[in-house]
């Protein structure tokens, strides 16, 4: 019996070990850093601890709250409180999520100041429902916007939206131009807008890197698309619980055919 290892326990990572362990002939280990599955999408969710019954159901072993590290020579390095240790395996399977793109991969230039955000960490904030900004630029038009521009708008806030197309969610609508720039120096106050020779200086209080999505990878040898004994279960257009868990299962049912249970 081959031995296969999902990491991320979200809706993707749920479904794609789920599907491998129905598929036969596979011990299937699925790992998270954090101690219940469920990732971004929450632990709470009826339709999460419906992937968690069937994941269980099928035969599929949990282990959480640590930390994949490093994947080489068939083997992954797992870091919790505690313990480090080694656990070999055929294949891995990494469905580690999705992220925005950072000011890096936008080439926004400037100072590094408090208050540049990815749409990730900015939802989860506003999430305590406490008005955070006055003046809100998003930066981009991905999946996190929308929901972002709104709880700021609700709390009162005012959302200016930068090379996002034409949005429904933004008080303002600005071009992105050729090119951004971060002003500030404890905390941010402007972003620039460059376009050629035109420049525009919108005052803010935050700035909201909402574009992307990207994958999501930080395990060093599991990096990039090739990566040996590896598959990548990120799908980007799926969204939603179901969606994405549909998404695992499907890559996991392909991955299952072409290789004839030959890791």
């Amino acid at each position: 019996m081959s031995r296969l290892l999902v990491v991320g326990a979200g809706p993707s990572g749920l479904g794609c070990a789920t599907e491998l362990a129905r598929s036969g002939g596979h011990d299937v280990l699925l790992i998270d850093r954090v101690p219940v599955a469920g990732g971004e999408s929450g632990w709470d969710k009826p339709e999460v601890r419906d992937l968690v019954r069937a994941a269980t159901g099928a035969g599929v072993e949990f282990r959480l709250g640590a930390a994949a590290a490093v994947w080489t020579d068939r083997r992954l390095l797992l870091t919790a409180p505690g313990a480090i240790r080694w656990v070999e395996a055929d294949h891995l399977f990494y469905a580690g999520g999705l992220r925005p793109a950072t000011a890096s991969d936008l080439n926004i230039v400037g100072e590094r100041p408090a208050g540049v955000l990815p749409a990730t960490v900015a939802d989860h904030l506003l999430s305590t429902g406490v008005r955070l900004w006055k003046r809100a630029v998003v930066v981009g038009d991905g999946p996190w916007a929308p929901h972002i521009a709104e709880r700021i708008r609700g709390a009162g806030g005012h959302v200016t939206a930068v090379g996002a197309g034409s949005p429904t969610w933004a008080d303002q609508v600005v071009a992105g131009g050729t090119g951004l720039e971060v002003l500030g120096s404890d905390r941010v106050h402007t972003l620039r807008v460059v376009d050629g020779t035109r420049v525009r200086d919108l005052v803010c209080d935050v700035v909201i890197l909402a574009s992307g999505p990207l994958p999501n990878r930080n395990v060093d040898g599991a990096l990039a698309e090739g990566a040996p004994h590896v598959t990548f279960v990120q799908p980007l257009d799926a969204r939603g619980i179901a969606p994405r868990a549909q998404a695992g299962r499907a890559i996991a049912a392909h991955w299952a055919r072409t290789n004839g249970g030959n890791p």
